[in-house]
């Protein structure tokens, strides 16, 4: 009885070390992986996309609202997009904020505001909603599920805004319940998964980054998990992570084709020669979780990952076609 039991410890000792998603292990270091301890939500093997940029450091690094805008993504976008009618109906502005960070796939489903606690903003949605309390912060519910409320619909706002919840130092704009909790904090640390401590030490000291699950870059398996994009001054960092050795090989022959100096892009057909220079693809592995890293920089202007990403042609890039 006593060996059976102390065998049953040692291989649930040795399953918890294997197979957990090492949640003690020390987070990789900058804003990012901060801002990644502070989001709850997703699941495994990255199925809960985020967008990322602290506008102070984007703005030291020479990056301009639309490049924040665009590391958001839709609907998030259009948030910073609307930021001179938000200061001047609600005194908030997005651009001024400490932080902005999204959660979503191809799209946003909520947006965290921080360093603002938006008074008047939260006035006004509380106004056309249902506020109720939610442990220490204000929540409101305006609307159905994605229902735009019209103080921000008329601002230009779209497709956030039918849950909302306001701090002492930041509000959020989310279209559903769960995305609203996910910007929250609640329902685990997404720094607490492999996948996403991966994406952060790949990025880097990047100053905004986007990430995508990779069935949501083009409705298609790309035999990979996530998707992470990233600048910084003068240069740009693409990671693919997740999958099999074999595939990250794959991927790895596809990057360098794909980017060389002969190639085109495969959607517009633009000589990649005058959109890249100084390629570096390499490949690495980060607590098991397999990493393709590409770092470039920008010819044509900053913003082209961002770019392959909008245009649907990221996948072939992957693919090497």
């Amino acid at each position: 009885m006593w060996l059976r039991a102390c065998t049953a410890l040692a291989i649930l000792s040795v399953c918890l070390t294997a197979c957990g998603d090492h949640s003690d292990r020390p987070i990789p270091p900058g804003p990012l992986a901060a801002t990644l301890a502070e989001i709850g939500g997703g699941g495994e093997h990255g199925s809960l996309g985020v967008g990322w940029t602290e506008p102070r450091l984007a703005r030291q690094a020479g990056l301009d609202p639309e490049l924040m805008a665009r590391a958001l993504g839709p609907n998030a976008q259009s948030v910073v997009e609307a930021a001179p009618t938000l200061r001047r109906r609600f005194g908030v502005d997005p651009l001024a904020a400490r932080r902005l960070v999204s959660v979503g796939g191809s799209y946003a489903f909520g947006l965290r505001i921080d360093g603002t606690g938006a008074p008047g903003l939260r006035a006004a949605l509380a106004g056309v909603g249902r506020r109720k309390p939610g442990d220490g912060v204000v929540l409101v519910d305006v609307g159905g599920y994605a229902q735009v409320p019209d103080p921000l619909l008329s601002s230009g706002v779209l497709g956030l805004g039918a849950r909302d919840a306001f701090g002492p130092d930041f509000a959020v704009l989310a279209i559903s319940e769960n995305s609203r909790a996910a910007l929250l904090g609640r329902n685990g640390r997404l720094i607490d998964q492999r996948i996403y401590r991966a994406a952060a030490d790949c990025l880097g000291d990047v100053v905004a980054a986007r990430m995508i699950p990779d069935k949501l870059l083009l409705s298609v398996e790309t035999g990979i998990e996530l998707v992470a994009v990233g600048l910084k001054r003068d240069r740009e960092v693409l990671c693919a992570l997740g999958g099999t050795a074999e595939r990250a090989g794959q991927v790895e022959a596809g990057l360098r084709a794909s980017l060389a100096p002969g190639a085109r892009d495969p959607r517009t057909g633009e000589p990649m020669s005058r959109m890249v220079s100084g390629v570096q693809v390499r490949s690495t592995s980060y607590e098991g979780v397999e990493v393709v890293r590409v770092e470039l920089s920008p010819v044509g202007g900053a913003g082209f990952f961002f770019g392959t990403i909008a245009r649907g042609s990221l996948v072939q890039l992957l693919n090497g076609r």
